[in-house]
């Protein structure tokens, strides 16, 4: 069996699952990235110990999906915005050293990518882009059925593309990025509603509330007609909490990327 765990900045969500994949076990304890790395630490072995109870002999690895840079052969998360007081953290070797079970840490939106490349809405495709749009932007780039990684680890940082230089500042420290435009903290900075909250104020008719969304649709129509203009990918595929607003986000999103993506990649896409 195998232990997944994806680290998040207000949760560390994990599940055991057997050979087939089917779930045995999940699991969510509450991150408290607030207190530092140490106690984030102990949460995160807290969650290992809970799926490993009384299964340790049966489980063959764990895998990490973590925010932010990561240096994947040898686990190292780099220095994730939302994870303050991390700064080259060898989660591997942190982790191997408690359980002696092998760690594979990675890029969590390079987890999700990977994930709809075996069995999700990429599986047919060979080259694809995946974007997560929760809290913040992530993205994984998928080439000929695998991931890129890029010369250090860091590709597929889709939310920092500059989309306005004389935009907002990005929890990265540069203005403008495509995540302090369009992602569920920007809006919920610029409105003072989670966009839950936003979502349904749009669908009740509120003026502002509608502009916000116009407004992420933009954005993220700007940066995914960039992506699409440097991949030509045969999909984009759009994950993280604010996709549930769905067609509300899509439709914009679909007939705008067009004013700006180039003919032959966006009519292939």
């Amino acid at each position: 069996m195998i232990i997944g765990i994806d680290l998040g900045g207000t949760k560390i969500a994990g599940v055991l699952i057997d050979p087939s994949g089917k779930i045995i076990m999940d699991v969510q304890v509450p991150t408290e990235a607030a207190k530092g790395r140490e106690q984030v630490v102990k949460k995160l072995k807290k969650a290992i110990r809970m799926l490993l109870h009384g299964r340790k002999e049966e489980v063959t690895c764990i895998g990490i999906g973590a925010p932010g840079p990561i240096l994947y052969e040898k686990g190292l998360v780099i220095e994730p915005p939302n994870l303050p007081g991390w700064k080259r953290v060898n989660l591997k070797k942190i982790l191997e050293s408690e359980f002696k079970i092998p760690v594979f840490v990675d890029n969590d939106a390079n987890c999700a990518a990977l994930a709809e490349a075996r069995g999700g809405a990429g599986r047919r495709a060979r080259h694809f882009i995946y974007m997560t749009v929760s809290t913040g932007i992530g993205g994984g780039i998928i080439i000929d059925r695998k991931i890129y990684r890029g010369a250090q680890g860091s590709a597929g940082e889709v939310g920092h593309m500059i989309i306005d230089p004389n935009g907002p500042l990005c929890g990265c420290g540069k203005y403008g990025c495509l995540e302090a435009l369009a992602s569920g903290s920007a809006i919920q900075k610029r409105s003072g509603m989670n966009p839950i909250a936003l979502e349904l104020a749009a669908r009740q008719g509120d003026k502002e509330a509608v502009n916000i969304i116009a407004d992420m649709a933009h954005y993220l129509a700007v940066g995914i007609a960039n992506l699409v203009n440097i991949f030509n990918p045969e999909l984009v595929i759009i994950g993280g909490g604010l996709a549930n607003m769905r067609e509300m986000l899509f439709t914009p999103v679909r007939r705008e990327f067009k004013k700006y993506a180039l003919s032959l990649p966006a009519n292939s896409v």
